[in-house]
């Protein structure tokens, strides 16, 4: 996948987020408008209060007017305050609810709606984890970024507020005040362009950490682990991450830890020297008890809401950067045909002639193809067999033909038209599919099969299907049948199936789609040898009015089929029926004798 990565603006980034939270939670953005305020209220109010309370009593006033004014403004800054907290609680609560719900859906329908060809990429795979990232940290988080921009607002309004106070004891407290937090915001800056500069490089480090704590707790690991004493070599490879992401975390704490040093001990000394200058003006001057209390308050106040502006903007730019992440996934091209595409073929066109002229494709990085100027015609209703080593390209050659990878070069003709110009997910329902590595869904037995609403599913048709898949008994034996629930971890008192049963129920399920071309590859691998020719004898049953492509490794099933391609190096090495490509005496004969040692009953030809 080469695609030039995407600049994303700050206020793009602050434009996607606003329309995506307001279409989710209008009251979000309302809550932040009216929250954005009060911050800044409450504390110039607090800082006038013990100004007023001096001035009171230096004047003399009377306990009444102190009462009223105190309580004046007593009460508006509890209501300030109040108003504060509930705002900010519900805001938190809908940030949480916006984090949760609605960016990732946001993520895991872009999951599973890409391309697959793109979703193979390793690339994708850290644009991925980098989105992931961004929406759960905490730092400049996505979920946080509209909000960082009001508290910014909020921050500005108080620092406004102190400007004005402080230029009125003394204008020259401004630029130093500012050099010295600015030396500070010179730091954080400094740590933040660290951190943004190395992100690329801690996705892939928490990708492989990932990867291995998944593979090490992952249940169908289990038995691997404890059979080949997997443990050390995974604890190691474990071991190893976590030292590389301890050094990555030092390294971030560590520049956390000084610059939290280096502002403390700017703002202990702008403290101290304005603490002596104010003690100066009220030996040498007449300034009062109540300036020298307001002053005192907006220098240090100053320093508080100027620091607390600069950490707003240092997360805000680090949040639009996570922004960017998310983005920058989301928006990962297509380059499949999405749009209104060439008509689907149907009625007498079906089941479709593919042809696959000059068909190269190589993997991500790959030196050589996998796939090499393969040409070859599937005739309207043909049974062909695909058959060879390991890494010969079978299944890579399939999932091209069903639309999942896009051709490196050449073509790929649907009854003479290039499979490119149909819609993507139009296309896909020419196809039913049994590939090696087939998901369950934690549904029942029957959504499972048939991939739909419980009201919407055929019965007839879903036994029908199960018993030609041959999973009908083992179906019937169930608790509830067919509304048996699956998946163990998700479903207390769900029910589990062996691997082949699993074989059979996903080959129900791709016979109950029902596509005029149905793709089976390596459909008996988990099945025991009677299993296995109980399939065979069923073949053509299975394969009826369809056009069918045959994946194995065991030579012996391909006598069913009409034609036998052999692959070697992502080409076609031979072609012919059974008893042609043994009368070649070339390397499928070589292949089929080799295994016929190991299977008496496919000895005799």
């Amino acid at each position: 996948m080469k695609n030039k990565k995407k600049k994303y603006s700050y206020f793009g980034n602050l434009g996607f987020m606003v329309k995506n939270h307001w279409l989710y939670d209008k009251s979000y953005i309302i809550l932040q408008v009216l929250l954005t305020p009060l911050g800044a209220l409450t504390s110039v109010i607090a800082a006038f209060l013990p100004k007023t309370v001096l001035d009171c009593i230096e004047g003399e006033a009377s306990p009444s007017e102190l009462f009223v004014k105190v309580g004046l403004m007593s009460f508006f800054m509890i209501i300030f305050s109040w108003g504060q907290g509930v705002l900010q609680n519900k805001v938190w609560t809908s940030r949480m609810l916006t984090r949760d719900v609605l960016i990732h859906r946001l993520i895991c329908r872009k999951v599973m709606d890409m391309d697959y060809n793109n979703y193979a990429y390793n690339e994708t795979r850290v644009l991925r984890e980098k989105a992931w990232n961004a929406v759960h940290g905490w730092e400049g988080s996505v979920a946080r970024f509209v909000e960082l921009n009001c508290l910014a607002a909020s921050s500005f309004f108080g620092f406004s507020a102190f400007t004005v106070i402080i230029v009125e004891c003394n204008p020259w407290f401004i630029p130093i005040l500012v050099v010295c937090y600015g030396i500070s915001t010179a730091g954080w800056l400094i740590f933040q362009k660290w951190k943004d500069k190395i992100k690329d490089s801690v996705a892939a480090l928490f990708l492989r950490l990932h990867y291995v704590t998944y593979r090490s707790k992952d249940f169908s690991n289990a038995k691997d682990v404890r059979i080949y004493d997997m443990s050390d070599f995974l604890m190691r490879k474990l071991d190893r991450h976590l030292e590389d992401v301890t050094e990555y975390n030092t390294k971030r704490n560590n520049g956390h830890f000084i610059n939290c040093m280096l502002e403390d001990v700017l703002k202990f000394g702008v403290g101290l020297g304005a603490y002596v200058y104010l003690i100066y003006l009220k030996v040498t001057s007449d300034m009062t008890l109540g300036d020298f209390s307001l002053y005192f308050g907006a220098i240090t106040g100053f320093g508080a809401w100027l620091t607390r502006l600069v950490d707003n903007i240092a997360e805000i730019i680090s949040g639009s950067h996570n922004v960017s992440d998310l983005r920058s996934f989301l928006d990962i091209p297509d380059k499949m045909n999405k749009r209104e595409g060439e008509r689907l073929p149907e009625g007498d066109e079906l089941p479709p002639e593919i042809e696959l002229k000059n068909l190269t494709f190589s993997y991500d990085k790959a030196e050589e193809p996998t796939v090499d100027r393969l040409n070859l015609k599937i005739n309207k209703g043909e049974k062909i067999a695909i058959v060879g080593v390991n890494g010969a390209g079978k299944s890579t050659l399939v999932k091209l033909i069903c639309g999942l990878f896009i051709p490196s070069d050449g073509q790929i003709l649907i009854n003479g038209a290039d499979s490119r110009l149909f819609n993507r997910d139009e296309y896909y329902k020419l196809f039913s599919t049994l590939f090696q590595d087939c998901a369950l869904l934690p549904a029942t037995v029957a959504k499972n099969i048939a991939l739909s609403e419980e009201e919407k599913i055929d019965r007839e048709r879903l036994w029908e299907c199960m018993c030609l898949a041959g999973i009908d008994e083992k179906v019937k034996s169930l608790p509830e049948k067919e509304n048996t629930l699956l998946v163990r971890e998700v479903h207390e008192g769900a029910v589990a199936f062996s691997g082949g049963e699993l074989q059979r129920l996903l080959l129900a399920r791709a016979l109950y789609k029902d596509a005029p071309v149905i793709i089976l590859d390596e459909p008996t691998a988990a099945l025991d040898p009677i299993a296995e020719n109980e399939m065979y004898l069923k073949y053509s049953e299975l394969t009826e009015g369809k056009t069918a492509i045959y994946i194995s490794h065991r030579l012996s099933s391909t006598r069913f089929c009409d034609r036998i391609i052999l692959l070697d190096g992502g080409k076609i090495a031979e072609t012919g029926t059974h008893g042609e490509l043994l009368s070649l005496n070339g390397r499928y004969a070589e292949m089929f004798n080799t295994q016929s040692k190991y299977y008496k009953e496919e000895a005799v030809v």
